[in-house]
């Protein structure tokens, strides 16, 4: 059983927490927030999308006990901080949301971690590997100490792209993800940096920017200089979907391309993480949806047979959750090959 510490107790740290409850080799020994601890255990328990948890959740001395399972509370803001060799801490998830240098990163080796999983896209990818489970799986050293999972967006997007590159070939891409509010958003219009971001997210579709493109041309390299990205966040608290669009090598259709992707995902290595649906659902049908992407079958369109159009669902801190679970039990394996 591994122990795990995580670092921000926000929408990924609590979903992650969530999903953990009912895995029973992995033991979440800890959790770092500066916010209140009543607060952050509250939250724990009471969420507006997943609703309440269902789990016993009990006050201890250091922490909290959930079914059972102590785990320590502590306001460590940074690497400096924290001693995770005084709480046996094997592997760190850094969920803070910030992206993350690997000066700060190698700093939680140095206090005790073994494992670092960055459950953001790292300030520079030239330092640290980005694992996207279902596009690069081949081409990462899980003996490495330090790992980022990249972005939802890439998530959802990179294991799709390279499933028609093999099948087809893949000239270009082009990626808006149409996404759900989230705290770096305004709840009412507010002076700051970035003028749209800081307009009411619960009453506009907001344009911005994203580095989801840099993440996948990251871990499909075949894509250099071949894919640009977008994003607007939309007024839903959760549920988004990625507007994908392909130029092709060779001439398909709407039907082949949905073909392709029934005939891999049929494998374990891509069901667990991409989907594909034909039922005609919204984006409130995927909130809680473990995978990465659910592409929506319906929507799939061609023009000429060379530009393609695929739509693709996905829960934004539920799925990404669900990898970093999958990244920790690969951990789990490496470390007893290794034994």
């Amino acid at each position: 059983m591994k122990n795990i510490s995580i670092v921000g107790f926000g929408r990924i740290g609590r979903d992650l927490f969530r999903q953990s409850i009912e895995e029973n080799n992995i033991n979440i020994i800890s959790v770092s927030d500066v916010a209140d601890k009543d607060n952050l255990v509250y939250l724990l328990k009471y969420d507006s999308i997943y609703g309440q948890l269902k789990a016993t959740v009990t006050d201890t001395p250091n922490g909290i006990s959930v079914n059972g399972k102590e785990t320590i509370f502590n306001d460590w803001k940074d690497a400096e901080q924290s001693d995770w060799n005084s709480i046996n801490t094997d592997i760190v998830v850094l969920a803070t949301g910030k992206q993350q240098n690997k000066e700060e990163t190698l700093k939680h080796l140095d206090k005790g971690a073994k494992k670092i999983i960055i459950a953001s896209t790292p300030e520079d990818m030239k330092d640290i590997d980005v694992f996207i489970p279902g596009a690069n799986d081949e081409s990462i050293d899980f003996t490495k100490s330090i790992i980022s999972l990249g972005s939802n967006t890439a998530n959802a997007s990179a294991p799709v792209i390279k499933i028609i590159n093999e099948a087809i070939g893949v000239e270009r891409a082009f990626i808006n993800t149409i996404h759900g509010y989230s705290n770096s958003n305004r709840l009412a219009d507010v002076t700051g940096e970035g003028f749209r971001k800081n307009r009411a997210a619960g009453e506009n579709i907001i344009p911005s920017k994203t580095s989801s493109s840099i993440v996948i041309e990251k871990a499909l390299p075949f894509l250099k200089n071949k894919i640009t990205s977008s994003s607007m966040t939309v007024p839903v608290p959760d549920g988004s979907i990625v507007d994908l669009t392909i130029d092709v090598k060779k001439k398909t259709s709407a039907e082949k391309i949905n073909k392709i992707i029934e005939e891999n995902i049929s494998s374990k290595f891509i069901s667990q993480r991409i989907g594909i649906t034909y039922d005609p659902i919204v984006s409130s049908d995927v909130v809680g949806n473990s995978l990465s992407g659910l592409i929506d079958g319906r929507s799939t369109m061609d023009i000429n047979e060379k530009k393609i159009k695929i739509l693709i669902w996905f829960d934004n801190g539920w799925g990404y959750s669900s990898r970093i679970l999958e990244t920790i039990n690969i951990y789990q394996e490496e470390g007893k090959a290794n034994e």
